[in-house]
């Protein structure tokens, strides 16, 4: 039987065009998960803390991200291969509520920018001892890339508004998938995919 050789060329790209194509029908230019890998774990939940898992999207292609710019935000908490806690921030353009404590824009912070491809800072409670009135845990999730005003940190969690669970774990790595422009490098590597199979 012989191969058909469209079929060959075709089969190269449409799996990340397909890819490509799913994170555009969601109606946002971009769809990221930030992961940052603690420097140290957090003791103060079980199981403890080992990474914090940021998933955020955009309808900006450029410039740096800020929490006004968001369409979804949300902050898992990961340890030991599982789900210790998760923030919905951000839900469709609005900013949620935090264990039954109300929040507002004013009341939380992001950064990222998409020409670099940096984290930036972040902070899910500006006001993190509001949370001495929530119902159930409630994490407050922050970054401050220079550690400052103390006591915050480069990474920092505290829950309820309870001083003798904050830590200050930093972290050791942060990686952003997929990266801004991802979708069209796909497209191009496809283009050149079929010039190099193009017959004489």
């Amino acid at each position: 039987m012989r191969t058909n050789p469209h079929s060959t060329r075709c089969s190269g790209i449409v799996a990340p065009l397909g890819l490509c194509l799913a994170l555009a029908a969601s109606a946002n230019a971009g769809v990221y998960t930030t992961t940052y890998t603690l420097t140290t774990p957090y003791t103060a939940s079980t199981p403890q803390v080992t990474h914090v898992v940021v998933n955020w999207s955009t309808n900006l292609t450029s410039g740096v991200v800020h929490e006004t710019d968001l369409t979804d935000w949300s902050i898992r908490l990961d340890g030991g291969g599982s789900n210790v806690y998760t923030d919905n921030v951000i839900v469709a353009g609005e900013v949620q509520s935090i264990g039954g404590v109300s929040r507002s824009v004013t009341s939380i912070m992001f950064q990222f920018n998409l020409g670099t491809n940096t984290a930036g800072e972040f902070d899910n409670m500006l006001t993190g001892s509001a949370l001495t009135g929530a119902t159930g845990t409630a994490y407050n999730i922050y970054s401050y890339l220079n550690g400052l005003p103390s006591p915050y940190s480069t990474l920092g969690l505290w829950s309820n508004g309870n001083e003798a669970t904050r830590q200050l774990p930093g972290y050791s790595s942060v990686v952003t998938v997929p990266g801004p422009g991802a979708c069209a490098l796909l497209a191009l590597a496809g283009a050149r995919t079929r010039r190099r199979h193009r017959p004489a």
